[in-house]
């Protein structure tokens, strides 16, 4: 499949369908600076982190790499006893952009967001070991702390990165979310709804890219004859209930549609099931049938 920008420019992107996801994918989020902020002490870091997870306890000798065992999350695996998992912090650190054209096409969030990221040269990066052991919503739980112990450490931040997902949010975002409550600051933060037109057709395609990271099914929606605005809202709502209900939709299941005003009706009946992904990287989504409005063919 031949796809372009999610706007109406004509240039072809090229995808790799050999690109695989694996299974799960460690959460980052990297703050971004255009210059080098000075470094937060380990103590810095620590007070900011216990106001949103309680205590921690730093176990690494490292300043610039601080590592804190935290007791309100113990990951459990088969055959130990639980382990508190670890909060890690490193930085700053020189960085450089490495973004290709699929990439830098999905930054939705940020006017300008392929010059914001190419002027910063400076990332703290946030992220935690062995939380793979944990429920997916303390995993979401962390990683949103983490951020916020991390940006009041480092209030100069220009932006925040998370890699996996490719979305790039700026902390104004960030801390406007915090009003919807963990869930949609999670989805706001480190879930990217990505647009793509297909080439030679006037068919489009709306996924999102960002459950995977912990074994979690994405959504997509193949479509043509529909507002692309309000399909991106659309899965960005889907992608709120499957978090919040622990991924109940199955195969075979149907799930409430949008009329022609993006508003989700619960007499307008699409089809679901879960599919390889049409856009790399390959991974499971739900994919919606979205009835007269479908494009493609679907897997049986």
């Amino acid at each position: 499949m031949d796809i372009q920008k999610g706007n109406h420019n004509d240039k072809v992107l090229n995808q790799n369908l050999n690109d695989k996801a694996p299974d799960q994918q460690l959460l980052i989020a990297q703050l971004l600076f255009t210059e080098k902020p000075q470094q937060a002490s380990p103590e810095k870091l620590q007070a900011a982190l216990e106001k949103f997870v309680g205590t921690v306890n730093n176990i690494s000798e490292n300043p610039e790499q601080p590592s804190y065992a935290v007791e309100k999350f113990k990951a459990e695996f088969k055959d130990s006893v639980p382990i508190p998992v670890l909060a890690s912090f490193v930085g700053p650190y020189d960085f450089a952009a490495e973004l290709d054209e699929l990439k830098s096409s999905q930054f939705w969030d940020v006017k300008n967001g392929t010059e914001l990221m190419n002027a910063c040269k400076y990332s703290v990066s946030a992220f935690s070991m062995l939380s793979g052991g944990l429920h997916y919503k303390q995993q979401a739980e962390l990683f949103l702390a983490q951020i916020e112990a991390a940006l009041e450490c480092y209030p100069d931040c220009k932006a925040i990165y998370v890699p996996h997902s490719g979305k790039l949010t700026l902390p104004s975002y960030f801390y406007e979310g915090r009003q919807y409550g963990m869930t949609q600051n999670f989805i706001r933060t480190a879930v990217n709804a990505r647009f793509f037109r297909i080439s030679n057709s006037e068919d489009m395609l709306v996924d999102t890219l960002g459950f995977y990271a912990f074994g979690a099914a994405d959504v997509q929606v193949h479509f043509h004859g529909m507002e692309p605005g309000h399909v991106v809202e659309y899965v960005y709502n889907i992608a709120d209930y499957l978090f919040q209900s622990e991924f109940a939709v199955k195969s075979g299941d149907t799930i409430d549609g949008i009329d022609r005003d993006g508003r989700i009706q619960p007499y307008i009946e699409w089809h679901a099931q879960y599919e390889d992904a049409l856009i790399q990287p390959v991974r499971t989504v739900l994919d919606i049938n979205c009835g007269k409005f479908a494009a493609g063919t679907r897997e049986k």
